[in-house]
């Protein structure tokens, strides 16, 4: 009789958990799609990455990389030209957490430059 007591009980608390699973998937997917400008200067292609400089929030220089470019960014500019090394732009990017491997639910930041101008 104390276990059919308690069955709305574990049901309620099994809900209410995944009502937070799926409002946290949502919220992390509103995040993803954000798109994020900043001003840096071009350093060249590593390891098959865009490589830029910028100043942070506290002034100080540091590193941004970017896996992926959009198809109307690269037409624009050719960032395998070393001419454009040095030179600086405004990026307007996207950030995607991709799994890396089903199995093990590893995920992995894909940069991706959506649109490119030289300042």
């Amino acid at each position: 009789m104390k276990t059919l007591k308690l069955v709305p009980l574990f049901l309620i608390a099994f809900l209410f958990c995944n009502y937070t699973a799926i409002a946290q998937e949502e919220e992390e997917e509103e995040i993803e799609n954000e798109l994020t400008t900043i001003t840096a200067v071009y350093e060249g292609i590593e390891d098959s990455m865009y490589v830029f400089t910028y100043e942070d929030e506290d002034g100080e220089e540091s590193t941004i990389s970017f896996q992926k470019i959009a198809p109307e960014a690269e037409k624009a500019y050719d960032l395998l030209s070393k001419k454009l090394i040095g030179k600086a732009f405004e990026i307007t990017y996207s950030d995607e957490n991709v799994l890396e491997d089903d199995d093990l639910e590893i995920l992995t930041n894909i940069r991706t430059i959506e649109t490119l101008k030289q300042l």
